[in-house]
């Protein structure tokens, strides 16, 4: 986490808010990715972990959230789903998962 990320007591965190950095676990492993985007279930999850702060965007800072990159999504999609031949209908249900994950991470309304 760099110096000038301010940590936002867990308390003091809203759903919608954005984190500024990885959140890490204090064995180094990455439990949120930077830029992911609060929410009630994430906020209660994080407290029964025992998570006390968060890396959190404050517009006061003059710091702003990372603009959305759809082509970066798709490119990180087509390697995580690499085996996968996007209109291969013999493997359906991999087709089905990898458009539900595309849906999420584009931020689009699933099935539309």
């Amino acid at each position: 986490m760099s110096a000038a990320i301010q940590l936002t007591p867990l308390h003091d965190a809203r759903p919608g808010m954005v984190l500024s950095d990885v959140l890490l676990d204090p064995k180094g492993n990455v439990l949120l990715a930077q830029g992911v985007v609060l929410t009630e279930a994430v906020l209660a999850s994080l407290a029964r972990h025992g998570v006390e702060s968060l890396p959190i965007f404050h517009a006061e800072s003059g710091t702003t959230a990372p603009a959305f990159d759809a082509q970066a999504v798709q490119a990180r999609l087509d390697y995580l789903f690499r085996a996968n031949v996007r209109d291969d209908h013999a493997d359906w249900a991999t087709g089905i998962l990898r458009r539900y994950v595309e849906d999420y991470r584009l931020q689009r309304t699933v099935g539309a």
